[in-house]
């Protein structure tokens, strides 16, 4: 008789079961060796934090795809590592320079940027020269050196001059003149930019450099460190010191040697979008304008979406099939492409409406010169470019609509405008909240739109770093961090955290409208 208390066995696995397991453990375990090569070549490259982060990354998915314990995370794990590498961490990253002074003048760490300097060479006066023979072995050639004193020297082994790279090459010396055909002397020409890569190290380790058409000479370091932060340039003497508040190398008089190196500057980036007056001003004016435009543009492409949307579904309205697909069809052109056409249209000297303003009434605009009217511009092409989208959305609203409540007002003697205030509008308004907020968040961020037709131009007078009057906050980002003589990542990164608060402001409302429209609102 069977034991009621007994506890039961596992069922024994299939063949089919066990192969499965094992397929599944053996490409886990590939994998998992593969995320770890690249942790360890990031180590190698010595980017501990990604290194650090690639590590986690792998233990988490040896253990999700592994264990029993964490078989339901299985099915969330792929879209949590995507949040995490396409959007968390580059808002991580974005945040994280602007506690720093990056830009295209600070690009390395500062022991990079020291072993730079230390890296250099120069050809001291008077250094002993020597001249340069090159010999043909078969499709390869020998570089041949000959003293003052005529001794020689030769490459050990034969070498490809068409793609040399910068590389550094001992010489044995000989007695004679080698057994080898001469190349032709005009092959200095032809490959003098491969010789001038290529440094050669005589027997003693002496490195020689190219310093002329036909000659090597014997190279110096150029700086030298006679402190920790100190630098002395052995050919002019001068002397650098490291400053960690500027990330420069500088000289006693402040002037700075490039390239610079990154230093932590907290919030002074913030603090110069906040009190800095020439860039204050500008970033004010940039912010007012982005508001406003993203209002406008919303309410105007809204009104005269709905207006039209009515229009057309206004029973005494005949051909309305006729008149939508009119009205809908800007939306099947690609907008990239409208914007250049509006573009050419606008243009100040040469565009088509101001030759028509030109003729009808003796004036012309200036549209790329003026900010207000290179402004007005903007928002005329962008009503053009919206307004398709909200009467399709109109239209379907409408739809939904019964038609009871029209005929009900119109035995209460209501005309259309009241209509259109009384039950229209209240009746579509709600639904349609959401996606005027999303569509509030899209033109805050319209950064192609000012950058196929204004290029932010015109320039505000006296902004330091230089502003566009028609600039986007978008926009304005993009100007500091790839545009101009300094490209200041960090600068362009503050400004970005600023959209992104906005853009975070903007998300909460647009749940709670969803919450209003789903009816869950308390």
């Amino acid at each position: 008789m069977a034991n009621a208390n007994a506890i039961p066995m596992a069922p024994e696995m299939t063949a089919q079961e066990r192969w499965k397991t094992v397929i599944q453990y053996g490409l886990v375990c590939t994998l998992s060796v593969f995320f770890l090569y690249i942790t360890f070549l990031m180590y190698a490259q010595g980017e501990m934090l990604y290194a650090g982060i690639m590590l986690v990354f792998t233990c988490a998915f040896a253990f999700v795809f592994t264990s029993d314990r964490a078989y339901v995370w299985r099915y969330i794990f792929p879209s949590l590592v995507g949040v995490s590498f396409f959007i968390i961490m580059p808002i991580l990253y974005t945040l994280g320079l602007t506690f720093t002074n990056k830009s295209n003048l600070h690009l390395l760490e500062y022991e990079q940027a020291k072993n730079y300097f230390l890296s250099q060479t120069y050809i001291a006066e008077g250094s002993e020269s020597y001249g340069l023979k090159i010999y043909h072995q078969g499709d390869q050639f020998h570089l041949a050196l000959v003293a003052n004193d005529d001794q020689m020297f030769i490459t050990q082994d034969p070498i490809g001059l068409d793609n040399s790279e910068a590389i550094k090459l001992p010489m044995v010396p000989i007695n004679e003149e080698p057994a080898l055909e001469e190349a032709p002397r005009k092959s200095v020409i032809t490959y003098r930019q491969p010789l001038a890569d290529i440094k050669l190290v005589l027997p003693n380790g002496t490195e020689l450099a190219k310093s002329k058409l036909r000659e090597y000479a014997e190279i110096h370091p150029l700086w030298i460190a006679e402190k920790d932060d100190v630098l002395v340039n052995q050919d002019t003497g001068e002397q650098v010191s490291a400053n960690f508040e500027t990330g420069f190398f500088e000289l006693p008089n402040g002037d700075y040697v490039s390239p610079g190196f990154q230093v932590n500057v907290g919030l002074d980036n913030y603090i110069r979008v906040v009190t800095d007056k020439d860039m204050l001003k500008p970033f004010l004016s940039i912010f007012t304008w982005t508001i406003f435009f993203s209002i406008f543009s919303v309410a105007a492409t809204f009104m005269l979406g709905i207006v039209l949307a009515s229009f057309v579904q206004w029973d005494p309205i005949k051909g309305r099939s006729i008149y939508q697909l009119l009205l809908i069809l800007p939306y099947s052109v690609p907008a990239f492409i409208l914007m250049l056409v509006f573009k050419a249209l606008f243009n100040q000297n040469f565009g088509q409406i101001n030759h028509a303003l030109d003729a009808l009434f003796q004036f012309q605009v200036a549209w790329d010169t003026d900010i207000t009217m290179s402004k007005t511009k903007i928002l005329l092409v962008n009503v053009y470019l919206g307004y398709p989208y909200m009467f399709i959305l109109c239209l379907g609203m409408l739809q939904s609509i019964p038609k009871d409540l029209y005929e009900a007002s119109s035995l209460e003697g209501a005309n259309p405008i009241v209509n259109f205030f009384k039950i229209t509008l209240p009746l579509i308004i709600k639904p349609l909240l959401p996606l005027l907020i999303a569509s509030f968040a899209f033109n805050f961020n319209n950064f192609v739109l000012i950058q196929l037709l204004t290029r932010g131009a015109p320039l505000m007078l006296a902004s330091n770093p230089p502003a566009g009057g028609t600039d986007l906050l978008v926009n304005y980002a993009y100007r500091l961090a790839f545009l101009g003589d300094t490209q200041d990542y960090a600068l362009g990164a503050t400004i970005s955290t600023f959209i992104f608060v906005m853009i975070g402001i903007m998300a909460v409302f647009y749940l709670k409208a969803l919450k209003v429209k789903i009816g869950v609102q308390k």
